[in-house]
């Protein structure tokens, strides 16, 4: 006869067995000490003061557009934002070091901005929300065409990444697969000096997509989708592989690393300084890869 001791103690040692080899999985994913930067594409107002589409470039386009819309969804801006609130829950419980761009819809942040703010953070890879304009029934990623002097350093690992996040992500939400685009006049790929994916999640005039759109169950998917193809690219990089350290500046710089200790939780800020924002990135602290708590409230000062 098993005792009611006896049984305690068997209980209490599977409990101990399974944490140890919850943790050693855990340890084992080989993420942990992976960066994404997670950008939902536009904002609540567009701001259509040009700016360069790379270093250099004499060719100009708006700062940030506001984006497509659907009529039952809504903004293209709030479904990039829910659904990236949502993809960084599921990387942060991977173990991801996660940066948002935005935690809301009244920002100003230009393209090149946002690049800035990846490259800041060291990402492992920067991801950019967008739904498509029009009423096609596929999904499709677009990436930095090759670009000597711009792109040459992210191209085979933007590519790369977007080959595996596109291929999970439209198999798991089961859009139709329109295969992958390579860009080269995408200012938040030309000022990027770490992998860029865009992925195109949906078409909000598709009438099947813009319902699904304003589900919260069908965006959680989406994030799953996102995420599954993001932890399997993660897994593909090489212990010892970091983004290229040399930064690109905007003409005018207006993202830099702040100084000092960093806050207990990860967090950007915007200041108004004269007609453009700035924004910061804490540092991580001397001989810290990530930090273990989660990374996600935004404040504005």
């Amino acid at each position: 006869m098993i005792t009611g001791k006896f049984f305690r103690i068997t209980i209490c040692m599977f409990l101990s067995f399974f944490c140890i080899m919850k943790g050693d999985l855990y340890s084992a994913s080989g993420v942990e000490d992976r960066i994404v930067c997670i950008d939902p594409g536009h904002q609540l107002h567009g701001d259509n003061t040009h700016e360069p589409i790379g270093p250099g470039a004499t060719k100009t386009k708006p700062c940030v557009s506001p984006g497509t819309r659907g009529s039952i969804s809504g903004p293209e801006h709030t479904v990039n934002l829910d659904v990236g609130l949502r993809l960084h829950g599921l990387l942060i419980s991977e173990g991801v070091t996660v940066v948002m761009t935005r935690v809301t819809a009244d920002v100003q942040l230009c393209n090149s901005e946002r690049a800035a703010i990846a490259n800041s953070a060291k990402a492992d890879l920067f991801i950019r929300l967008h739904c498509n304009a029009g009423r096609s029934n596929s999904c499709f990623t677009l990436y930095p065409a090759l670009t000597e002097g711009w792109t040459d350093d992210i191209y085979e690992e933007s590519l790369k990444a977007a080959q595996i996040v596109q291929e999970a992500y439209s198999s798991y939400v089961g859009i139709p697969d329109a295969g992958l685009r390579p860009r080269s006049d995408i200012s938040g790929f030309n000022w990027a000096d770490v992998p860029t994916i865009l992925p195109e999640m949906l078409y909000m005039q598709n009438t099947d997509h813009d319902t699904k759109a304003a589900s919260p169950e069908f965006r959680q998917k989406m994030a799953e989708g996102l995420a599954d193809g993001i932890i399997k690219y993660l897994k593909t990089l090489d212990s010892d592989t970091s983004p290229a350290m040399s930064i690109k500046s905007p003409s005018s710089p207006d993202v830099t690393l702040s100084p000092g200790t960093p806050p207990r939780s990860w967090e950007w800020k915007i200041s108004t300084n004269g007609s453009r924002p700035k924004a910061w990135i804490p540092s991580l602290p001397a001989g810290r890869k990530t930090w273990k708590q989660p990374r996600i409230f935004a404040r504005s000062i």
